[in-house]
Protein backbone atom coordinates (compact mmCIF):
# COMPACT_ATOMS: atom_id res chain seq x y z
CA UNK A 1 0.00 0.00 0.00
CA UNK A 2 1.60 3.69 -0.92
CA UNK A 3 1.90 6.15 1.81
CA UNK A 4 -1.09 8.31 2.16
CA UNK A 5 -0.80 11.00 0.36
CA UNK A 6 -3.69 13.41 0.18
CA UNK A 7 -3.99 14.95 -3.79
CA UNK A 8 -4.24 11.28 -4.31
CA UNK A 9 -7.22 10.76 -6.74
CA UNK A 10 -8.58 8.23 -4.57
CA UNK A 11 -9.92 11.84 -2.46
CA UNK A 12 -12.10 12.53 -5.97
CA UNK A 13 -14.31 10.05 -6.40
CA UNK A 14 -15.29 6.23 -4.34
CA UNK A 15 -13.71 3.20 -5.85
CA UNK A 16 -16.16 0.94 -7.08
CA UNK A 17 -16.33 -2.77 -5.43
CA UNK A 18 -18.10 -4.85 -3.00
CA UNK A 19 -18.26 -1.61 -0.48
CA UNK A 20 -20.26 0.79 -3.44
CA UNK A 21 -23.53 0.87 -2.24
CA UNK A 22 -22.47 1.79 1.26
CA UNK A 23 -20.36 4.63 -0.27
CA UNK A 24 -22.60 5.92 -2.12
CA UNK A 25 -25.22 6.23 0.45
CA UNK A 26 -23.07 8.04 3.00
CA UNK A 27 -21.31 10.30 0.30
CA UNK A 28 -24.44 11.98 -0.67
CA UNK A 29 -26.87 11.26 2.18
CA UNK A 30 -25.09 14.42 4.20
CA UNK A 31 -24.27 17.51 3.46
CA UNK A 32 -20.99 17.32 5.88
CA UNK A 33 -19.68 13.88 5.84
CA UNK A 34 -16.22 12.84 6.15
CA UNK A 35 -16.11 9.09 4.21
CA UNK A 36 -12.11 7.70 4.75
CA UNK A 37 -11.51 4.08 3.46
CA UNK A 38 -8.03 2.80 5.47
CA UNK A 39 -5.82 -0.63 5.96
CA UNK A 40 -5.25 -1.42 9.57
CA UNK A 41 -2.36 0.16 9.23
CA UNK A 42 -3.90 3.41 9.16
CA UNK A 43 -3.07 4.24 5.68
CA UNK A 44 -5.61 5.44 3.11
CA UNK A 45 -7.29 3.78 -0.08
CA UNK A 46 -10.01 6.11 -0.40
CA UNK A 47 -10.69 9.94 1.17
CA UNK A 48 -13.65 11.82 0.01
CA UNK A 49 -13.03 15.57 0.38
CA UNK A 50 -14.93 16.27 3.66
CA UNK A 51 -12.16 13.42 5.06
CA UNK A 52 -9.19 14.85 3.43
CA UNK A 53 -10.23 18.36 5.78
CA UNK A 54 -10.65 16.62 8.85
CA UNK A 55 -7.52 14.90 8.58
CA UNK A 56 -5.18 17.42 6.89
CA UNK A 57 -1.63 16.35 6.41
CA UNK A 58 -1.97 13.93 9.45
CA UNK A 59 -2.09 10.21 9.02
CA UNK A 60 -5.23 8.44 10.92
CA UNK A 61 -2.83 6.74 13.24
CA UNK A 62 -1.97 9.96 14.58
CA UNK A 63 -5.11 11.72 14.24
CA UNK A 64 -7.65 9.03 16.41
CA UNK A 65 -7.49 9.95 20.07
CA UNK A 66 -10.40 8.15 20.95
CA UNK A 67 -11.04 5.85 20.44
CA UNK A 68 -7.47 5.79 18.79
CA UNK A 69 -6.92 3.30 15.98
CA UNK A 70 -5.46 0.36 17.80
CA UNK A 71 -8.73 0.30 20.26
CA UNK A 72 -10.80 0.06 16.76
CA UNK A 73 -8.24 -2.54 15.20
CA UNK A 74 -8.70 -4.59 18.72
CA UNK A 75 -12.84 -4.86 17.96
CA UNK A 76 -13.58 -8.59 17.08
CA UNK A 77 -15.58 -9.18 14.82
CA UNK A 78 -17.18 -7.80 10.92
CA UNK A 79 -19.04 -4.61 10.30
CA UNK A 80 -20.24 -1.99 12.49
CA UNK A 81 -17.67 -1.59 15.26
CA UNK A 82 -18.07 1.57 16.22
CA UNK A 83 -21.27 4.13 16.61
CA UNK A 84 -20.28 7.85 18.75
CA UNK A 85 -18.14 10.18 18.99
CA UNK A 86 -14.55 10.03 17.27
CA UNK A 87 -12.43 12.50 18.55
CA UNK A 88 -9.20 13.74 16.83
CA UNK A 89 -6.23 15.79 18.03
CA UNK A 90 -2.20 16.44 17.07
CA UNK A 91 -0.86 13.90 20.05
CA UNK A 92 -1.29 16.74 22.42
CA UNK A 93 -4.84 17.84 22.78
CA UNK A 94 -7.97 17.47 21.00
CA UNK A 95 -8.80 19.26 17.73
CA UNK A 96 -12.70 18.13 16.89
CA UNK A 97 -14.96 16.04 17.73
CA UNK A 98 -17.25 13.85 15.18
CA UNK A 99 -20.42 11.67 15.50
CA UNK A 100 -19.16 8.94 13.58
CA UNK A 101 -19.27 4.95 12.50
CA UNK A 102 -16.94 3.15 11.98
CA UNK A 103 -17.32 -0.06 9.50
CA UNK A 104 -14.78 -3.17 9.53
CA UNK A 105 -14.53 -5.51 6.42
CA UNK A 106 -12.02 -7.81 5.25
CA UNK A 107 -9.52 -5.77 7.61
CA UNK A 108 -10.18 -2.43 6.20
CA UNK A 109 -11.80 0.09 7.91
CA UNK A 110 -13.96 2.36 6.72
CA UNK A 111 -15.14 5.51 8.59
CA UNK A 112 -17.74 7.68 8.01
CA UNK A 113 -17.97 10.71 10.21
CA UNK A 114 -20.57 13.93 10.86
CA UNK A 115 -21.14 16.99 12.53
CA UNK A 116 -17.91 18.20 13.99
CA UNK A 117 -19.67 18.57 18.19
CA UNK A 118 -17.29 20.94 18.97
CA UNK A 119 -17.22 23.17 15.96
CA UNK A 120 -21.50 23.29 16.32
CA UNK A 121 -20.87 24.09 19.79
CA UNK A 122 -19.01 27.12 19.46
CA UNK A 123 -21.25 28.20 16.31
CA UNK A 124 -24.34 27.59 18.59
CA UNK A 125 -22.78 29.75 20.62
CA UNK A 126 -21.94 32.44 18.51
CA UNK A 127 -25.35 32.27 17.08
CA UNK A 128 -26.40 32.44 20.23
CA UNK A 129 -24.19 35.90 20.48
CA UNK A 130 -24.87 37.25 17.06
CA UNK A 131 -28.87 36.46 17.68
CA UNK A 132 -28.64 38.94 20.91
CA UNK A 133 -26.67 41.60 19.14
CA UNK A 134 -29.50 41.53 16.25
CA UNK A 135 -32.15 41.70 19.05
CA UNK A 136 -30.22 44.69 20.53
CA UNK A 137 -29.63 46.11 17.31
CA UNK A 138 -33.39 46.11 16.32
CA UNK A 139 -34.04 47.71 19.75
CA UNK A 140 -31.86 50.03 18.77
CA UNK A 141 -33.41 50.46 14.71
CA UNK A 142 -37.01 51.00 16.29
CA UNK A 143 -35.71 52.92 18.97
CA UNK A 144 -33.89 55.55 16.67
CA UNK A 145 -36.65 54.77 13.80
CA UNK A 146 -38.96 56.68 16.07
CA UNK A 147 -36.91 59.46 17.02
CA UNK A 148 -36.03 59.84 13.36
CA UNK A 149 -39.95 59.62 12.24
CA UNK A 150 -40.10 62.36 14.80
CA UNK A 151 -36.84 64.68 13.44
CA UNK A 152 -38.88 64.41 10.29
CA UNK A 153 -42.32 65.50 10.99
CA UNK A 154 -40.05 68.64 12.47
CA UNK A 155 -38.37 68.47 9.20
CA UNK A 156 -41.20 68.81 7.22
CA UNK A 157 -43.58 71.25 9.28
CA UNK A 158 -40.24 73.59 8.93
CA UNK A 159 -39.82 73.03 4.82
CA UNK A 160 -43.72 73.34 4.65
CA UNK A 161 -42.85 76.94 6.65
CA UNK A 162 -40.48 77.68 4.45
CA UNK A 163 -42.76 76.83 1.41
CA UNK A 164 -45.06 79.19 2.35
CA UNK A 165 -42.32 81.80 3.12
CA UNK A 166 -41.03 80.78 -0.21
CA UNK A 167 -44.46 81.11 -2.22
CA UNK A 168 -44.87 84.33 -0.63
CA UNK A 169 -41.16 85.81 -1.46
CA UNK A 170 -42.62 84.78 -5.22
CA UNK A 171 -45.71 86.66 -5.26
CA UNK A 172 -43.79 89.63 -3.43
CA UNK A 173 -40.78 89.16 -5.96
CA UNK A 174 -43.41 89.29 -8.96
CA UNK A 175 -44.63 92.36 -8.02
CA UNK A 176 -41.51 94.26 -7.10
CA UNK A 177 -41.32 97.07 -9.96
CA UNK A 178 -37.58 96.58 -10.68
CA UNK A 179 -36.07 94.14 -12.33
CA UNK A 180 -35.22 90.61 -9.92
CA UNK A 181 -32.99 87.62 -11.47
CA UNK A 182 -31.97 84.82 -9.62
CA UNK A 183 -29.01 82.36 -10.32
CA UNK A 184 -27.87 79.20 -8.43
CA UNK A 185 -24.24 78.71 -7.76
CA UNK A 186 -23.63 77.73 -11.44
CA UNK A 187 -24.88 81.25 -13.09
CA UNK A 188 -27.51 79.32 -14.10
CA UNK A 189 -30.31 81.85 -14.49
CA UNK A 190 -33.54 80.17 -12.20
CA UNK A 191 -36.11 82.61 -11.78
CA UNK A 192 -37.01 86.73 -12.97
CA UNK A 193 -39.53 88.60 -12.47
CA UNK A 194 -42.11 90.45 -14.99
CA UNK A 195 -40.31 93.56 -14.54
CA UNK A 196 -37.36 91.97 -15.72
CA UNK A 197 -38.65 90.99 -19.25
CA UNK A 198 -40.40 94.22 -19.56
CA UNK A 199 -36.90 96.01 -18.91
CA UNK A 200 -34.75 93.36 -21.00
CA UNK A 201 -37.33 91.99 -24.19
CA UNK A 202 -36.56 88.72 -22.81
CA UNK A 203 -39.58 86.62 -21.25
CA UNK A 204 -38.96 84.32 -18.81
CA UNK A 205 -38.88 81.06 -20.86
CA UNK A 206 -36.18 82.46 -22.68
CA UNK A 207 -33.52 83.16 -20.25
CA UNK A 208 -33.87 80.01 -17.66
CA UNK A 209 -30.66 78.25 -18.02
CA UNK A 210 -29.22 80.65 -19.51
CA UNK A 211 -26.52 82.81 -17.44
CA UNK A 212 -26.23 86.41 -17.10
CA UNK A 213 -23.70 86.82 -20.20
CA UNK A 214 -27.03 86.87 -22.39
CA UNK A 215 -27.27 90.56 -21.01
CA UNK A 216 -23.21 91.67 -21.61
CA UNK A 217 -23.08 95.31 -22.77
CA UNK A 218 -19.14 94.23 -24.11
CA UNK A 219 -18.31 97.76 -21.63
CA UNK A 220 -16.94 95.86 -18.74
CA UNK A 221 -13.57 93.96 -19.21
CA UNK A 222 -12.95 90.48 -17.61
CA UNK A 223 -11.25 91.94 -14.58
CA UNK A 224 -14.49 93.75 -13.38
CA UNK A 225 -16.54 90.55 -13.24
CA UNK A 226 -13.19 88.63 -11.75
CA UNK A 227 -13.77 91.47 -9.18
CA UNK A 228 -17.63 90.75 -8.29
CA UNK A 229 -17.18 87.20 -8.08
CA UNK A 230 -14.55 87.32 -5.78
CA UNK A 231 -15.76 90.05 -3.63
CA UNK A 232 -19.46 87.92 -3.77
CA UNK A 233 -17.30 84.79 -2.95
CA UNK A 234 -16.15 86.66 0.07
CA UNK A 235 -18.86 88.46 1.86
CA UNK A 236 -21.72 87.34 0.06
CA UNK A 237 -22.54 90.56 -1.68
CA UNK A 238 -22.00 93.22 -4.44
CA UNK A 239 -23.07 96.31 -5.39
CA UNK A 240 -22.16 98.72 -8.17
CA UNK A 241 -22.86 99.99 -11.91
CA UNK A 242 -23.29 97.14 -14.48
CA UNK A 243 -23.75 98.26 -17.78
CA UNK A 244 -26.14 95.51 -20.16
CA UNK A 245 -27.81 95.11 -23.55
CA UNK A 246 -31.19 94.72 -24.05
CA UNK A 247 -32.69 92.06 -26.47
CA UNK A 248 -33.12 94.41 -28.94
CA UNK A 249 -29.75 95.21 -28.88
CA UNK A 250 -29.76 98.66 -27.26
CA UNK A 251 -27.30 99.43 -23.85
CA UNK A 252 -28.72 100.44 -20.57
CA UNK A 253 -27.52 101.00 -17.21
CA UNK A 254 -28.71 100.03 -14.02
CA UNK A 255 -27.43 100.24 -10.01
CA UNK A 256 -27.48 96.25 -9.07
CA UNK A 257 -26.63 94.52 -5.78
CA UNK A 258 -26.64 90.86 -5.53
CA UNK A 259 -26.96 88.51 -2.21
CA UNK A 260 -26.28 85.05 -1.84
CA UNK A 261 -29.07 82.98 -0.13
CA UNK A 262 -30.12 79.20 0.35
CA UNK A 263 -33.51 77.97 -0.84
CA UNK A 264 -34.97 75.52 1.07
CA UNK A 265 -33.28 72.40 -0.13
CA UNK A 266 -30.06 74.42 1.13
CA UNK A 267 -28.84 75.02 -1.94
CA UNK A 268 -27.30 78.15 -3.21
CA UNK A 269 -28.59 81.00 -4.99
CA UNK A 270 -27.81 84.45 -5.58
CA UNK A 271 -30.06 86.97 -6.03
CA UNK A 272 -29.57 90.44 -7.72
CA UNK A 273 -31.92 93.41 -7.84
CA UNK A 274 -31.57 95.74 -10.47
CA UNK A 275 -32.34 99.59 -10.07
CA UNK A 276 -32.88 100.92 -13.40
CA UNK A 277 -30.75 104.59 -13.27
CA UNK A 278 -30.85 104.83 -17.20
CA UNK A 279 -32.51 108.21 -17.14
CA UNK A 280 -30.72 109.49 -13.97
CA UNK A 281 -27.76 108.98 -15.14
CA UNK A 282 -27.98 110.26 -19.19
CA UNK A 283 -29.89 113.23 -17.04
CA UNK A 284 -25.99 113.29 -15.22
CA UNK A 285 -24.34 112.71 -18.63
CA UNK A 286 -26.30 115.61 -20.07
CA UNK A 287 -25.45 117.98 -16.90
CA UNK A 288 -22.44 117.42 -17.59
CA UNK A 289 -21.95 118.12 -20.62
CA UNK A 290 -23.44 120.97 -20.66
CA UNK A 291 -21.20 122.07 -17.99
CA UNK A 292 -18.09 121.12 -19.84
CA UNK A 293 -19.33 122.34 -23.14
CA UNK A 294 -20.70 125.46 -25.12
CA UNK A 295 -24.27 125.49 -25.49
CA UNK A 296 -24.28 127.00 -28.85
CA UNK A 297 -21.46 125.06 -31.17
CA UNK A 298 -21.28 121.60 -28.40
CA UNK A 299 -17.28 122.56 -28.27
CA UNK A 300 -15.68 122.04 -25.49
CA UNK A 301 -15.60 125.36 -22.94
CA UNK A 302 -12.84 126.77 -21.11
CA UNK A 303 -13.38 123.95 -18.29
CA UNK A 304 -13.01 120.65 -20.52
CA UNK A 305 -10.36 122.79 -22.43
CA UNK A 306 -7.73 123.73 -19.78
CA UNK A 307 -8.53 120.12 -18.65
CA UNK A 308 -7.44 118.33 -22.16
CA UNK A 309 -4.75 120.74 -22.39
CA UNK A 310 -3.46 119.52 -19.11
CA UNK A 311 -3.93 116.11 -20.65
CA UNK A 312 -1.68 116.75 -23.49
CA UNK A 313 1.45 118.28 -21.45
CA UNK A 314 1.47 114.94 -19.42
CA UNK A 315 1.68 113.14 -22.27
CA UNK A 316 4.14 115.39 -24.59
CA UNK A 317 6.43 114.95 -21.21
CA UNK A 318 6.13 111.28 -21.12
CA UNK A 319 6.43 111.07 -25.54
CA UNK A 320 9.31 113.71 -25.92
CA UNK A 321 6.67 115.37 -28.32
CA UNK A 322 5.25 119.05 -29.22
CA UNK A 323 2.08 120.09 -27.98
CA UNK A 324 0.47 123.32 -30.43
CA UNK A 325 -1.80 125.90 -28.78
CA UNK A 326 -3.83 128.08 -31.40
CA UNK A 327 -5.75 131.26 -30.18
CA UNK A 328 -8.17 131.69 -33.02
CA UNK A 329 -10.25 135.21 -33.15
CA UNK A 330 -12.50 135.80 -36.34
CA UNK A 331 -12.41 139.00 -38.79
CA UNK A 332 -15.12 140.78 -39.72
CA UNK A 333 -17.41 138.70 -37.52
CA UNK A 334 -18.78 142.41 -35.62
CA UNK A 335 -20.45 143.78 -38.69
CA UNK A 336 -22.43 140.27 -40.07
CA UNK A 337 -23.87 140.33 -36.46
CA UNK A 338 -24.77 144.02 -36.34
CA UNK A 339 -25.73 143.60 -39.99
CA UNK A 340 -27.75 140.46 -40.07
CA UNK A 341 -29.02 139.79 -36.21
CA UNK A 342 -27.72 137.46 -33.92
CA UNK A 343 -29.18 134.29 -35.06
CA UNK A 344 -27.00 134.40 -38.63
CA UNK A 345 -24.06 135.59 -36.61
CA UNK A 346 -24.73 132.26 -34.01
CA UNK A 347 -25.29 130.34 -37.63
CA UNK A 348 -21.47 131.65 -38.76
CA UNK A 349 -20.35 130.34 -35.47
CA UNK A 350 -21.92 127.14 -35.72
CA UNK A 351 -20.32 126.29 -39.31
CA UNK A 352 -16.90 127.69 -38.30
CA UNK A 353 -16.90 125.36 -35.73
CA UNK A 354 -17.65 122.44 -37.69
CA UNK A 355 -14.75 123.67 -40.37
CA UNK A 356 -12.20 123.76 -36.94
CA UNK A 357 -13.49 120.40 -36.65
CA UNK A 358 -12.70 119.27 -39.86
CA UNK A 359 -9.38 120.58 -39.98
CA UNK A 360 -8.01 118.91 -37.42
CA UNK A 361 -7.80 115.21 -35.97
CA UNK A 362 -9.66 113.49 -33.94
CA UNK A 363 -6.71 113.67 -31.04
CA UNK A 364 -6.95 117.26 -31.64
CA UNK A 365 -9.24 119.64 -29.12
CA UNK A 366 -11.43 122.41 -30.51
CA UNK A 367 -12.78 124.45 -27.95
CA UNK A 368 -14.98 128.00 -28.15
CA UNK A 369 -13.71 130.15 -25.47
CA UNK A 370 -17.17 132.61 -25.94
CA UNK A 371 -17.70 135.18 -28.52
CA UNK A 372 -15.62 134.40 -31.74
CA UNK A 373 -12.61 133.15 -30.01
CA UNK A 374 -11.70 129.56 -30.49
CA UNK A 375 -8.80 127.78 -29.18
CA UNK A 376 -7.43 124.50 -30.89
CA UNK A 377 -4.74 122.36 -29.03
CA UNK A 378 -3.05 120.09 -31.38
CA UNK A 379 -1.48 116.89 -29.73
CA UNK A 380 1.34 114.32 -30.88
CA UNK A 381 3.70 116.82 -32.91
CA UNK A 382 6.79 115.92 -33.92
CA UNK A 383 7.96 118.93 -35.80
CA UNK A 384 6.61 122.41 -36.13
CA UNK A 385 6.20 122.01 -40.03
CA UNK A 386 3.60 119.79 -39.14
CA UNK A 387 1.44 123.08 -37.36
CA UNK A 388 2.36 125.30 -40.37
CA UNK A 389 0.72 123.31 -42.71
CA UNK A 390 -2.69 122.39 -40.54
CA UNK A 391 -3.26 126.55 -39.94
CA UNK A 392 -1.65 127.99 -42.95
CA UNK A 393 -2.80 125.48 -45.69
CA UNK A 394 -6.00 124.17 -43.76
CA UNK A 395 -7.57 126.03 -41.15
CA UNK A 396 -7.38 129.36 -42.48
CA UNK A 397 -8.08 128.60 -46.06
CA UNK A 398 -10.96 126.87 -44.72
CA UNK A 399 -12.07 129.96 -42.85
CA UNK A 400 -11.86 131.80 -45.64
CA UNK A 401 -14.95 130.17 -47.37
CA UNK A 402 -17.84 131.91 -48.00
CA UNK A 403 -21.08 130.96 -46.13
CA UNK A 404 -24.69 130.51 -47.87
CA UNK A 405 -27.22 131.98 -45.31
CA UNK A 406 -30.76 132.42 -45.71
CA UNK A 407 -29.81 133.17 -49.18
CA UNK A 408 -26.83 136.10 -48.58
CA UNK A 409 -23.85 134.86 -49.12
CA UNK A 410 -21.14 136.02 -46.27
CA UNK A 411 -17.03 135.66 -45.40
CA UNK A 412 -15.05 135.92 -42.40
CA UNK A 413 -11.23 135.25 -41.80
CA UNK A 414 -9.51 134.38 -39.26
CA UNK A 415 -6.33 135.26 -36.94
CA UNK A 416 -4.27 132.59 -35.07
CA UNK A 417 -1.74 132.59 -32.72
CA UNK A 418 0.28 129.67 -31.94
CA UNK A 419 2.41 128.93 -29.21
CA UNK A 420 4.28 125.51 -28.75
CA UNK A 421 5.11 123.16 -25.75
CA UNK A 422 7.56 123.16 -24.60
CA UNK A 423 9.33 125.80 -26.77
CA UNK A 424 7.11 129.01 -25.70
CA UNK A 425 6.04 127.88 -22.34
CA UNK A 426 6.16 124.86 -19.93
CA UNK A 427 2.96 125.24 -18.45
CA UNK A 428 -1.19 125.92 -19.11
CA UNK A 429 -1.35 129.81 -18.16
CA UNK A 430 1.76 130.75 -20.24
CA UNK A 431 1.10 128.67 -22.73
CA UNK A 432 -2.59 130.77 -23.33
CA UNK A 433 -1.00 133.92 -22.30
CA UNK A 434 1.59 133.85 -24.95
CA UNK A 435 -0.57 132.13 -27.90
CA UNK A 436 -3.46 134.76 -27.35
CA UNK A 437 -0.45 137.69 -27.56
CA UNK A 438 0.65 135.97 -30.83
CA UNK A 439 -3.22 136.13 -32.23
CA UNK A 440 -3.00 140.03 -31.29
CA UNK A 441 0.22 140.27 -33.56
CA UNK A 442 -1.66 138.39 -36.10
CA UNK A 443 -4.62 141.29 -35.83
CA UNK A 444 -2.09 144.00 -35.73
CA UNK A 445 -0.21 142.32 -38.90
CA UNK A 446 -3.74 142.73 -41.28
CA UNK A 447 -5.80 139.86 -40.25
CA UNK A 448 -6.59 136.33 -42.10
CA UNK A 449 -3.20 135.22 -41.52
CA UNK A 450 -1.29 133.31 -38.46
CA UNK A 451 1.50 134.05 -35.99
CA UNK A 452 3.79 132.07 -33.83
CA UNK A 453 5.06 133.89 -30.33
CA UNK A 454 8.46 135.09 -29.95
CA UNK A 455 10.12 136.69 -26.96
CA UNK A 456 9.51 140.24 -28.92
CA UNK A 457 6.24 139.06 -29.59
CA UNK A 458 6.34 139.85 -25.22
CA UNK A 459 8.42 142.80 -25.63
CA UNK A 460 5.67 144.45 -27.67
CA UNK A 461 2.50 143.35 -25.53
CA UNK A 462 4.34 144.72 -22.67
CA UNK A 463 4.68 148.11 -24.36
CA UNK A 464 1.59 147.83 -25.33
CA UNK A 465 -0.11 147.30 -22.17
CA UNK A 466 2.59 150.26 -20.43
CA UNK A 467 0.98 152.52 -23.09
CA UNK A 468 -2.68 151.79 -22.83
CA UNK A 469 -1.83 151.90 -18.42
CA UNK A 470 0.52 155.78 -19.10
CA UNK A 471 -2.58 156.81 -21.32
CA UNK A 472 -5.57 156.02 -18.46
CA UNK A 473 -2.87 157.58 -16.08
CA UNK A 474 -2.91 161.03 -17.94
CA UNK A 475 -6.38 161.02 -18.69
CA UNK A 476 -7.05 160.39 -14.89
CA UNK A 477 -4.80 163.03 -13.84
CA UNK A 478 -5.99 165.90 -16.61
CA UNK A 479 -2.74 165.52 -18.06
CA UNK A 480 -3.92 165.16 -21.74
CA UNK A 481 -5.87 168.28 -24.01
CA UNK A 482 -7.77 168.19 -26.81
CA UNK A 483 -6.73 171.03 -29.23
CA UNK A 484 -8.76 171.94 -33.13
CA UNK A 485 -6.70 172.90 -35.69
CA UNK A 486 -8.79 173.77 -38.44
CA UNK A 487 -7.38 172.95 -41.95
Amino acid sequence: MDSFDPDSPLADRPEPGAWGAELEQLLYASTALAVGRFTPDGDPVFLNPGMRAVLGDEPLGRALANPSLAQLLAVAGAGLIFDGLLSLGDGYRTLRTLRGRVYRRDGELLICAEHDVLELDRLERELSRTNQHINNLQRELIAKNARLTHTLAEAETQLQVLRDSEERLRRIVAHIADPVLVTDTEARIRAVNPAFSRVTGYAAAEVLGQTPKLLASGRHPPAFYAGLRQELGGVGQWRGIVWNRRKDGSLYVQRLSISALRDSHNEGLYVGVYNDIDEELRALEQARFQAEHDALTGLPNRVLLLDRLGEALRDARRRGTLVGVLFIDLDRFKPINDTHGHATGDTVLQIVARRFGCTVRDSDTVSRLGGDEFVVIMRHVNDPQELDTVVNERLIASIRKPMLIDGHSLSVSCSVGVAVFPRDATTQDELMRRADAAMYEAKSGGRDTARYFSPETDQRVLARQLMETQLRQALAQGEVSLHYQPR
